[in-house]
């Protein structure tokens, strides 16, 4: 799993920001957009280990899977310490 966290994401990371940012707009969660580059490179990572890639349909995906899962807030207690 190591190896897949350590791919460069920065030709990446920008569309994909702006994919899980439109994917959690209804969510009515406020991010930083440092957080949301924390939020946005654990999803890629998980597109890669699921045997995706950065598409934005595999980012998008994965995304809403966060969503559903009721991922969010448990982010956000994690990075914000509440």
């Amino acid at each position: 799993m190591e190896h897949i966290t350590d791919i460069n994401k920065k030709k990446y990371i920008d569309k994909c920001k702006e994919i899980v940012k439109s994917t959690i707009a209804l969510e009515n969660i406020e991010l930083s957009d440092h957080e949301l580059t924390i939020l946005t490179e654990e999803i890629m990572d998980t597109s890669l280990m699921m045997g995706g890639d950065y598409s934005s349909e595999n980012i998008r995906a994965v995304a809403v899977q966060y969503v559903r899962s009721n991922f969010l807030p448990r982010f956000l207690a994690a990075h914000r310490g509440g």
